[in-house]
Formats: structure tokens, sequence, C-alpha cells
């Protein structure tokens, strides 16, 4: 067996590995940002924290489903999934730092819609979603299989 044999497992071997470190590093940053939070009494830097960290592992899962490096738009998927993604996701941070300044309507912010957004967010799987389908859709556009999803 020659080099070129063991380069896929040592490639998928040190994506783990990178993974773990990722895991590491967003769980002592979220640590910080939650006890200055505690502090303070201030908790938007904690929900703009979460929706960075899952944009952050999205992005990061995707480095492992691309197989060629070079731009080849799929528009499907960036308009229909990952933009709508990343819309969903960063629109309750919007609105609680806006409330939060004073610069929501009352009936924005009395909402229910603003309580499913937080329930959606609360589970960051949109911006996981935004993260993976973002960099798919740069990279992940093939001849042959345009339209797999």
């Amino acid at each position: 067996m020659g080099k070129a044999s063991w380069a896929p497992y040592v490639k998928k071997l040190l994506w783990v590995i990178g993974l773990i470190i990722l895991a590491s590093i967003c769980f002592h940053f979220d640590n910080q940002i939650q006890q200055k939070a505690n502090e303070q009494f201030n908790f938007i830097p904690v929900i703009w924290t979460k929706l960075f960290i899952s944009l952050m592992f999205g992005l990061y899962l995707s480095l492992i489903l691309v197989k060629r490096w070079s731009i080849s738009i799929n528009s499907s998927l960036l308009w229909c999934v990952a933009v709508p993604c990343l819309l969903l996701s960063i629109s309750f941070p919007v609105l609680v730092t806006l409330e939060a300044a004073g610069h929501l309507p009352d009936v924005i912010s009395s909402s229910p819609v603003i309580m499913e957004l937080q329930k959606i967010f609360s589970t960051n799987i949109l911006g996981v979603t935004a993260g993976l389908t973002m960099i798919i859709s740069f990279f992940g556009n093939q001849k042959n299989c345009d339209d797999n999803i």
C-alpha cells in the first residue's frame, strides 16, 4: 500500500481532530460569554454567540462534504435553502437586539412570531443548516447531480 491509499483516512481523521478542537474552543468561548452575561445582566451577546457558533459548526461540517473546491454555484440550493436559513437564523438575534435598544414596536415585540422564532433559534439547527448549505451551494454543484435534494 502506498501513501495515496492512506490519504483519505488521514484527511478524515484530521477533520475529526479539527472538529474536537472547534468544539472545545466554542465551548470555552460560550462559557466566557455566559459568565460575562451573568455578571452584567446582558444576554444579547449570548444570543449572538449561539448564532456564531452554529454557523461555524455548519461551515466546518461542510468541509467534509465538498468533493471539488472549484466554484460552481448551485443557485437553487443557495436561494431556496441557504439564504432563507441564514435570514431566519439571524432574525431572532436582530429582533432581540432591537427590542433591548427600544427600537422595536410593541406590536412586533409581543407577537407570537417572536416566540416561535425563539423556539426555532434555540435548536441552532437553522444556523448549522445555513453554514452547511452556504458552502455546499458555492462548491458542491456537479453536472450529473444538480438536483440531489
